[in-house]
């Protein structure tokens, strides 16, 4: 069984997971303009992926003799967004997974599968965010 610092940033992680796949898809339905052909499929997919991350982290919370809790309280403006403005949001809440992904790595100090698992969702992460990042670029 994982320390209770471990599954406590688990659930965190799981929660944000959630959160941030909702977020995906309020962005994907409110981008206007010629951004909303460009970038919606991109956004769908981060919100699918996002979902198979909390899937993952879910099920590595039982593996851990924990018991995945879900605690969100979200509220999404009822406005259109650009494209810039719904990719500088995704980059916001990829820096957070990745933060959230690198706190866990500390947590699960000297646990080495948990490391792993942490050290692969910082990589994936990374990614989002890297590639979130390249269309902000001019």
């Amino acid at each position: 069984m994982a320390n209770k610092e471990t599954l406590q940033t688990l659930n965190e992680i799981f929660a944000e997971e959630v959160e941030a796949a909702i977020r995906y898809l309020h962005l994907a339905v409110t981008i206007k303009g010629i951004d909303r052909i460009t970038l919606q499929q991109t956004l769908l997919e981060g919100m699918n992926e996002t979902m198979e991350h909390a899937q993952v982290v879910a099920e590595k919370l039982l593996e851990m003799g924990g018991v995945p809790s879900l605690d969100i309280r979200i509220q999404l403006a009822g406005e259109m967004s650009t494209g810039a403005e719904a990719i500088r949001t995704a980059v916001e809440f990829e820096q957070g997974a990745l933060e959230a992904y690198r706190d866990l790595m500390v947590d699960a100090a000297g646990d080495v599968p948990m490391e792993e698992f942490a050290r692969a969702q910082v990589a994936l992460e990374s990614e989002h965010l890297a590639r979130f990042r390249l269309f902000l670029e001019d």
